[in-house]
């Protein structure tokens, strides 16, 4: 599947911060019921491989139709990029990674959820901007490159713009409610689960140890 879209020139940053991610790693996935626009077919129930085709398709979409609203209302913007990301996106999973299992055993419930709900709406945020951004960009989903295995796959996509190409591998797994979920992206070759863990590590130094800062920081 190729698709050409709107895309802001640094795909980079974009999909480091974007992540599981993650975010998805970015890449996206699932489904969200929008009144103006048709509703997208149910892909968690799909192989790996498809449902990041259907979910960047539907994800595209969706910041087409909606982008002006990022200067009009950019949090309902936000919230429609959100519902449909958070579906298929272990979002829960990405942070705890991203803390590092010191620090997350460390922090109070209530500072994990924090943590969870600064790292998830930040990677929404930065990525809807950097989509809602007008370069063209040709997408494709290279579906003789990907793995997919019975519980884990890696669905490998290729952005080609007009200066450079990137590669972008998602890792994927299959949770006990039989669905699949995004768990990590490597972007050309770096782990960016890995480059946000060490950010964070940073970032508690920067702090002088206190993890409440280094969590409220976090955006």
């Amino acid at each position: 599947m190729t698709i050409s879209m709107g895309f802001a020139p640094n795909v980079k940053q974009i999909l480091a911060r974007f992540a599981l991610f993650c975010c998805a790693c970015g890449v996206l996935f699932s489904s969200v019921v929008d009144a103006a626009s048709p509703a997208p077919a149910a892909v968690n129930n799909e192989g790996p491989v498809a449902i990041v085709e259907q979910v960047t398709k539907d994800l595209m979409s969706l910041v087409a139709t909606h982008k002006g609203q990022l200067d009009t209302n950019p949090t309902v913007f936000f919230n429609k990029v959100e519902t449909l990301l958070d579906e298929v996106i272990a979002f829960p999973y990405i942070a705890k990674n991203v803390m590092g299992p010191d620090y997350w055993n460390k922090a109070t419930p209530k500072q994990q959820q924090a943590f969870v709900e600064n790292f998830k709406r930040g990677m929404v945020e930065t990525y809807a901007k950097g989509m809602a951004s007008n370069l063209d960009l040709k997408i494709e989903v290279m579906a003789a490159e990907s793995e997919v295995g019975d519980r884990k796959a890696s669905v490998v996509q290729r952005i080609t713009g007009p200066d450079s190409t990137n590669r972008i591998v998602y890792t994927l797994g299959l949770g006990r409610s039989g669905e699949w979920k995004l768990l990590n992206v490597v972007l050309n070759g770096i782990n960016l689960g890995v480059t946000f863990r060490g950010q964070f590590n940073q970032s508690v130094k920067d702090h002088k140890g206190d993890l409440q800062a280094a969590i409220d920081a976090w955006h």
